[in-house]
């Protein structure tokens, strides 16, 4: 018999959709904090307190350049890592994680606490302007390690199914940040020190809050210093060293532009820079929000050698990720005069103008940033690290300094606003060079198009993949499944024990998990390799509770589930993990 191997494209579609909404607002928390000191500051202390803000870009891309590292590097080795089956090994990643970042924080604290001139003058800023920026820098200086902190912990969130947690520590960071701006800026009138003060305090809420749920029994990737395998940290920079080079381009590229548009634009310029940047920031988290998701589904698949999985993931990234990219950026258009009034007035003349051109321009590069940020996102779980750079490279620094370079000094600021939508067109053009290079030819299939490696995951030949989605279509399961094993040699014993242990497992859930209401399906692999028969289930259901395993193992009716039970004796290994909330049991044998 000859099987279709199919896989739930609606399963994945529906841990995308799940996984993107917290991935855009986790990305957005430091642009939505911009945003709001960015309103305190234009509105109750000046337009050079703006400039300020705007020029700090840099260091906060500094900041984002270890936790880049750190949190790209772990969040797949996790994945992977839970994709084969070892949980325990994920905790040691996770812990050196933290540890990293607490010590990089400290680090971070000490320099902009003890020396915000020194800085200021780094970052470009003379006079009154280094002034105002160094207040800024040293109130933000308190809050560098819980942001550090509780960017990665909100990350791991998601696999431990605390996204509720995850929304409440957002909203009370903002309301926190929002009345602290009130009282530090427009009553005791601290100006950008009182700014950078409320972010910090506002930072250290939303640590808290989600740092209180990793010393609760709940916990699947645990903080764990006794079991630490320090050869990790190798694996994570390795893995996550392209995510530094890309935030170190765009920390290069922040500080190159201060100095075009300072000579080319002037103050004016600055400031409208920075009125978009803190709401590019947002724009940038819709495309990231989108690679973020497709990062954390395709590490998990490539752990598990699923082949059809990754190329559903990049589908539904590439086509209704970039979809909603380009809705989003549809909309910021849309609100390009509102957004612009939000800053400045039309009494401030050509500041005025720029910004509003800035706002209608600058939404454009969205959709190509997008499809920029999913390869890189994508190249850096399959490990390809040159590929990673050379885009980032491009991304950050070459595509928009070097367009911006030619444009600024005929256009002014507008030819910076072009510059960000012909730099997009530039990294795309660099993707699709890639793609042929690794063809050898102009690709004609999607499949050519991901470029994935001929021998990666288990051969179609190998594996069978079964989407079940009612109890009709179960019937046949056992059948299918023993006359694949019987393919492959697997002794007749082995074979009908897995056909009837993955029957009754199916039966099972769809039981006691289709009765919700909802929708659901059940993926089942069975899978060929070297000599062992790896049986593996994967449901959307509710999680998965270790008494009810040990009930359906030891009923008191020994004919009950004699096929799970068999199989169970027989196995040489059967883990058990909710990954990303969905059930995932395997079985070796």
């Amino acid at each position: 018999m000859k099987y279709e191997n199919t896989s739930d494209s609606k399963m994945i579609a529906k841990m995308f959709y799940r996984l993107l909404p917290l991935q855009i607002i986790l990305i957005s928390i430091g642009s939505v904090n911009s945003i709001i000191d960015g309103l305190f500051a234009t509105n109750m202390i000046g337009q050079l307190a703006i400039g300020a803000t705007g020029m700090f870009w840099p260091i906060s891309k500094l900041i984002d350049t270890i936790g880049a590292v750190m949190l790209g590097g772990s969040q797949i080795l996790c994945g992977q890592m839970m994709g084969k089956n070892q949980v325990e090994r994920s905790k040691s990643v996770f812990t050196l994680d933290i540890l990293v970042i607490i010590g990089f924080g400290m680090l971070m604290t000490v320099l902009c606490l003890f020396l915000p001139d020194q800085i200021s003058s780094v970052l470009g800023a003379h006079d009154e302007l280094q002034k105002v920026l160094s207040d800024y820098i040293c109130g933000y200086s308190f809050g560098m390690i819980p942001l550090m902190l509780g960017t990665q912990l909100a990350a791991f969130m998601q696999v431990e199914r605390q996204e509720k947690r995850t929304y409440f520590g957002i909203g009370a960071m903002l309301v926190v940040n929002i009345i602290t701006d009130y009282i530090f800026v427009a009553v005791l009138k601290w100006g950008t020190y009182g700014l950078g003060i409320a972010t910090s305090i506002s930072n250290w809420v939303f640590f808290v809050v989600l740092g209180s749920y990793y010393f609760t029994s709940k916990v699947i990737i645990k903080f764990d210093m006794r079991h630490i395998i320090l050869h990790d940290i190798v694996d994570i920079v390795r893995i996550g060293a392209p995510g530094a080079v890309g935030q170190l381009c765009l920390a290069i590229r922040g500080q190159l532009m201060n100095r075009i548009i300072l000579n080319y634009a002037g103050e004016n310029g600055i400031s409208a820079f920075s009125a978009i940047n803190t709401f590019g920031g947002f724009y940038y988290a819709t495309t990231a929000g989108v690679a973020a998701a497709t990062r954390l589904l395709v590490s998990i698949y490539v752990g598990e050698e699923d082949k059809t999985g990754v190329v559903m993931i990049m589908k539904t990234a590439l086509t209704k990720g970039v979809g909603i990219v380009a809705g989003a950026a549809g909309v910021f258009m849309l609100l390009a005069l509102p957004l612009t009034y939000m800053f400045f007035r039309p009494d401030a003349g050509e500041l005025f103008e720029i910004t509003k051109w800035g706002f209608i321009i600058f939404p454009m590069s969205m959709p190509l940033s997008c499809i920029y940020a999913i390869y890189s996102n994508y190249y850096q779980c399959l490990e390809r690290i040159h590929i990673v750079n050379i885009l980032s490279v491009f991304d950050g620094v070459l595509a928009l300094v070097g367009c911006s370079l030619l444009l600024a000094p005929i256009y002014g600021m507008m030819g910076v606003w072009y510059s960000q939508v012909l730099g997009g067109v530039i990294t795309a053009a660099v993707i699709l060079i890639y793609i042929i290079i690794y063809n050898k030819k102009f690709p004609t299939s999607f499949l050519q198009i991901l470029t994935l490696p001929k021998d990666f995951g288990i051969p179609v030949s190998d594996r069978i993949d079964i989407t079940v989605r009612s109890i009709d279509e179960v019937t046949a399961l056992s059948t299918r499944i023993m006359e694949f094993c019987d393919k492959h040699g697997v002794d007749s014993r082995h074979s009908n024990y897995a056909g009837v242990s993955m029957e009754e497992m199916a039966v099972n859930i769809i039981k006691h998990g289709f009765n919700d209401g909802k929708k659901h399906s059940i993926d089942i692999r069975v899978a060929y390799k070297g000599d062992k028969l790896i049986l593996r289930i994967k449901d959307d259901c509710r999680v998965f509770n270790p008494k009810e395993a040990q009930e359906l193992f030891d009923p008191a009716d020994i004919t009950h589930n004699i096929g799970i039970r068999m199989v169970s004796r027989l196995a040489k290994s059967m883990v058990y993990q909710n990954t990303l909330g969905m059930n995932v049991l395997t079985i070796t044998i």
